[in-house]
């Protein structure tokens, strides 16, 4: 569903594709992966509760990457609120 949304030109990936993207506000999801240092959690979780920006903290930096057939990524923002969607329920069903 990532390598989807991210063809389809609705997800940015990368620190600072990211924070840009949180900055204009032209997100609907944050996704953080859960093995990022606390810092980098803290920092990210931060600006979504600012922006009352949904997030989810899931999967690890390396299968993030894989799975945008990129390098390591420690998060993903979602800009479709369709893709959003339908990715927060895809990861809520995992984790119950």
């Amino acid at each position: 569903m990532l390598g989807l949304c991210m063809k389809a030109g609705k997800l940015l990936s990368g620190n600072e594709q990211v924070s840009e993207g949180l900055k204009k506000r032209q997100a609907v999801l944050l996704i953080v992966t859960e093995d990022s240092s606390p810092r980098t959690k803290d920092e990210y979780i931060k600006a979504a509760e600012r922006l009352h920006l949904p997030y989810r903290l899931f999967g690890e930096k390396e299968r993030l990457g894989q799975a945008l057939g990129k390098g390591v990524r420690t998060a993903a923002l979602i800009t479709d609120q369709g893709f959003g969607r339908a990715i927060a329920e895809k990861i809520d069903r995992r984790k119950s």
